[in-house]
């Protein structure tokens, strides 16, 4: 996307030019879906300007691990924003350049040189104090941070909805097939998850790969920059990251395939006892230790119980669920 070559400071400020040319001319040339986004990108400019922010619908997520990042927090009377910078000495310099930017702020003042020093950690301090607070209404905090995640920085929507069937019939029509080169295998590419089946010589296997960085926000990255995946070969569900279902030991599986009335309720209720599974508190459903929350067939949807505190029931043979029917 093009606007991962931008910073958010830069987005914020191409949103509002967009904004304020919704009205001109100039928006007449555009497509129907463009003079929308600007008019929306008014309105929300608007908005702020009288105190009524909408609810935020993006959130910003941070780069790859084995990073430290530093965090520059600047806020003044007409904003506050935080941008992260691979070094104390960049951020140090986008402060530098700010404080010598609005250096007349300061002229006149005792002690203040009449041009800013050539040295940026001096004319920061001159400008915002050796706390970074002493103006009135702006100033800065800077820290250093470890990533954590596995993840680019990229914004993902806080309103995540799956696409509709048509939706995704569309996106499914619209993926692209990307032949081998030089710089890798071919692969396909469907709402831009990218997924690679190739010969492994080294290995001796073929190898099937799924990469998720460039998947589309608009569509199928989740609020915790995650995309929800089912991988499944021939009929087993080798990965499930769905909403509604979570994965179940295999070996459970196999137990459960096999096994009469009587048997499966000795077996579900030894699995919630070594908590392989757990047993729902309000319909009594049986679910997979994974399961977010209750996957039975009513609509009690009760959370997972906490780790550790599953326990055994003695379920009557018409309440035991089966468990094993198509995902």
């Amino acid at each position: 996307m093009i606007t991962a070559t931008f910073s958010p400071p830069d987005v914020e400020r191409l949103v509002r030019i967009a904004g304020a040319l919704a009205d001109s001319p100039a928006a007449a040339e555009l497509s129907a879906p463009d003079r929308k986004l600007a008019a929306r990108a008014r309105t929300e400019i608007l908005a702020q300007a009288a105190g009524r922010l909408s609810p935020a619908r993006t959130a910003l997520l941070g780069p790859r691990p084995g990073e430290q990042v530093w965090l520059l927090r600047m806020w003044s009377r007409h904003e506050d924003s935080t941008v992260p910078y691979a070094t104390e000495a960049a951020a140090l310099a986008e402060l530098a350049s700010y404080a010598r930017g609005c250096w007349d702020n300061l002229y006149g003042q005792p002690g203040v040189p009449e041009h800013p020093p050539a040295d940026d950690a001096e004319v920061v301090e001159f400008y915002f104090g050796s706390d970074g607070n002493a103006r009135p209404d702006e100033g800065y905090e800077l820290y250093a941070a470890e990533v954590v995640r596995g993840r680019r920085s990229r914004f993902v929507p806080l309103d995540f909805r799956f696409p509709f069937a048509a939706e995704a019939e569309a996106l499914n029509r619209a993926a692209v097939f990307h032949a081998a080169d030089d710089d890798g295998p071919a692969c396909i590419e469907v709402a831009g998850v990218l997924v690679f089946a190739y010969l492994d010589h080294g290995d001796g296997v073929v190898r099937v790969s799924v990469h998720l960085d460039s998947a589309d926000p608009d569509y199928v990255v989740r609020p915790d920059g995650t995309v929800p995946l089912r991988v499944v070969v021939e009929d087993t569900v080798v990965l499930d990251d769905g909403p509604a279902r979570a994965p179940r030991p295999t070996v459970l599986e196999e137990l459960l395939a096999g096994a009469d009335s009587s048997q499966k309720a000795a077996i579900y209720a030894a699995a919630v006892t070594a908590g392989l599974m757990w047993s729902c508190p309000s319909c009594r459903w049986i679910n997979p230790r994974a399961a977010a929350g209750c996957e039975g067939p009513g609509n009690c949807r009760t959370a997972a119980p906490p780790t550790g505190s599953e326990s055994a029931a003695a379920l009557p043979l018409a309440q035991v669920p089966v468990l094993e029917g198509p995902r």
